[in-house]
């Protein structure tokens, strides 16, 4: 997604990284299955370390080619297993409104703040020094 229009007016913008209104979840009916997928990948890839053998990881989860780094396969396949698992949710900086994609869907359903007002809760750290009701 690049622009969210949200019901109070305001487009929510999402073109660059480390964005304060921007935040994953991952459902809790969704994470045993997450970290088994995540705990599969990593022991795929480090016996194939071991072994020596970066075609047997290759040959399940990509294409071979010379200059790419087998910690650049196993980095794209962890990559992978989330964005299937997590949703997005955007703050609307307009209105407080959170946006939550529907799984396995392009479409967002909103909720309303009760402050009606941007509180940048899916912020790392908001520094207004909110408390918590």
């Amino acid at each position: 997604m690049s622009k969210l229009g949200c019901k109070c007016g305001y487009v929510i913008v999402d073109q660059t990284d480390s964005l304060p209104y921007k935040a994953r979840l991952l459902r809790d009916e969704a994470e045993e299955a997450y970290w088994r997928e995540f705990e599969r990948q990593i022991k795929t890839f480090v016996a194939a370390v071991e072994a020596g053998d970066k075609a047997c990881y290759v040959a399940e989860y990509g294409t071979h080619s010379p200059w790419i780094k087998s910690s650049d396969l196993l980095i794209n396949r962890l990559s992978s297993i989330q964005a299937h698992h997590e949703t997005t949710i955007y703050e609307c900086k307009g209105c407080g409104r959170l946006w939550l994609q529907k799984p396995d869907s392009k479409q967002f359903v909103s909720y309303t703040s009760e402050e009606n007002e941007y509180r940048a809760i899916l912020a790392a750290a908001s520094g207004d020094g909110d408390q918590i009701d």
